[in-house]
């Protein structure tokens, strides 16, 4: 999605995946919000895959306006699938698994929360060691903890490299209940359409999950 505040003028983009044969050309009119859909076919690009599941292949993703470079993106293609199917009669419950790239995933995990207390003592250096640490004890899963922090950029970015799958969380609705008022409903909804658009091109997002343990709370009381 791309925006501009000027009176609507036309222009001529082109994106580039580097390192690739595909490009991509076309002259569009700008008129404060504009979408553009584009498709990648499989034979341009190698599949991202989990941590002991194959490789983690990503592509620098270039956007020119009037052949002038105006952002990037490193990237990455997989297809996730939530596999959740009925067991049949006599039995209560669906299947709740994952399939990456068609290919069913047995997921090894933990669950991630700040790694201090005061963020200014985190460094770039000390993510990429716990990261790499969970990669090397053979986990392709992190639960992003909803009572921490949307972490910075660079924590995906490692997230991605390694293969580590990410289970997102929103981070403000957490075991309780909450205002339904307008005012307090318009912070949710702009905080999770900042928060997703930020990092939705990382390929080590494979779910958004709402809440944690709200309906307990209102079933409580």
């Amino acid at each position: 999605m791309l925006s501009s505040n000027n009176d609507p003028f036309t222009s001529k983009l082109k994106f580039i995946l580097e390192n690739t044969t595909w490009s991509y050309e076309t002259t569009v009119t700008f008129n404060h919000n504009l979408t553009i859909s584009l498709s990648i076919s499989d034979e341009h690009v190698l599949h991202w895959r989990p941590n002991g599941y194959g490789d983690q292949p990503l592509y620098n993703s270039v956007i020119l306006n009037q052949d002038n470079r105006i952002g990037s993106r490193l990237i990455g293609f997989r297809t996730v699938q939530l596999i959740q199917h009925e067991y049949g009669a006599g039995i209560n419950g669906t299947s709740f698994y994952f399939s990456i790239n068609f290919k069913s995933i047995f997921i090894k995990g933990s669950n991630w929360i700040p790694s201090d207390s005061f963020q200014e003592r985190v460094s770039d250096e000390k993510l990429e060691r716990l990261l790499r640490s969970a990669q090397l004890s053979n986990m392709n899963m992190l639960r992003i903890w909803d009572g921490g922090i949307y972490e910075r950029n660079s924590f995906y970015e490692i997230a991605d490299r390694l293969g580590i799958m990410l289970w997102h969380v929103l981070c403000l609705l957490v075991v309780c209940n909450y205002p339904v008022d307008e005012l307090f409903l318009t912070n949710v909804h702009d905080e999770v359409i900042y928060q997703v658009k930020r990092v939705q091109h990382h390929p080590s997002i494979v779910l958004w999950f709402g809440n944690n343990e709200n309906e307990a709370a209102v079933a409580q009381n």
